[in-house]
């Protein structure tokens, strides 16, 4: 399936991964979660999912922070629970870090099951988000979506209708869609793009960044908002682009890049006006950060199709396939 076909099917993929994911969380004993710290990790685009659960758990009360799976992997006592994500559960590192803390209450997140690390946890949680692409987009959101409705059962309270997000996110993918040319326009021959947000919204960015280097192969990487403006912003001009997530000071600073000549897309629930070098998109507002992670990520899988498509690399590959990252089937 091709990477924008696969973004298009995001309302049913998450009404799948909705409906797979409450099922195994019914017979899930979450307690461990309820009490001490909890380190979330990933690698790759699962650890900027892992990013945006953190921001969750913290809002709804529970002492918790994402972890480098690569950090995990040391063992020690970073964390008093694991909750490690991992779309296809074959990535090295996650598994070695559970392996790492045999003594630690662990939980995973992959999309099948059956894999390795599944395997390797205490109580598993799949997601069934069905086919995806490259790079990730239903793995993405799938993985989210089953941490969120962890993250509220471990709260006790729901913050958000679940069943109401595919409405919401075909909204999103049919607004954000209106926006892609404009957005083009302004990124046209940039030589590098940074993604820009705080909080869930950081690992947010980290996503988007990921997602515009494997689809369109330009030099792009994540800042916290306020580490931006401490010095990372400096190399940014007429040639380079910013994408911008937030409600906060993130509008400043997308107003502020635009006006020294950066192309900016600003991704954000407030009601900010376009201007020169300056694409707005609104996504509705969520308390829920994990939900409005999801629909803040799905303007940025569009333009990272956008810009593929533009750069001549509609559905590519990866160019640097690795031998030593994934766990093979026996």
């Amino acid at each position: 399936m091709s990477y924008r076909a696969t973004i298009a099917r995001q309302p049913d993929s998450l009404r799948d991964s909705i409906a797979a994911a409450s099922a195994d969380l019914e017979q899930i004993d979450i307690s461990p979660l309820q009490k001490g710290l909890i380190g979330i990790t990933g690698i790759g685009a699962s650890f900027a999912a892992a990013t945006v659960v953190a921001g969750e758990f913290q809002r709804i009360g529970r002492r918790a922070h994402a972890v480098r799976a690569v950090d995990l992997m040391q063992g020690g006592d970073m964390a008093d629970s694991i909750l490690a994500m991992s779309a296809g559960g074959r990535s090295i590192e996650p598994v070695s870090a559970i392996k790492a803390h045999p003594g630690r209450p662990s939980f995973g997140i992959t999309k099948d099951g059956n894999n390795p690390l599944s395997s390797a946890v205490n109580a598993h949680i799949h997601f069934a988000s069905g086919s995806d692409a490259t790079p990730s987009s239903t793995g993405y959101t799938g993985t989210l979506v089953a941490a969120g409705l962890l993250a509220d059962k471990v709260a006790g309270a729901a913050s958000l209708d679940w069943s109401t997000l595919p409405a919401l996110a075909a909204e999103v993918l049919e607004k954000a869609g209106t926006r892609m040319e404009a957005a083009a326009a302004i990124f046209a021959d940039r030589r590098a793009i940074d993604c820009v947000g705080a909080g869930s919204s950081f690992g947010t960015a980290d996503g988007a960044s990921l997602l515009i280097r494997e689809a369109a192969r330009i030099p792009a990487g994540p800042s916290d908002t306020l580490h931006y403006l401490h010095g990372p912003m400096e190399p940014m001009d007429a040639s380079t682009g910013v994408v911008v997530i937030g409600d906060g000071r993130e509008i400043k600073l997308a107003q502020d890049m635009a006006a020294i000549g950066s192309g900016v897309v600003l991704i954000t629930a407030e009601d900010v006006a376009d201007a020169e070098n300056l694409v707005v998109i609104r996504v509705p507002a969520q308390v829920n950060r994990i939900a409005r992670g999801i629909l803040d990520i799905l303007p940025a899988q569009l333009l990272a199709a956008t810009l593929s498509d533009a750069a001549g690399l509609t559905d590519t590959k990866f160019r640097y396939r690795q031998t030593d990252t994934k766990i093979q089937a026996a």
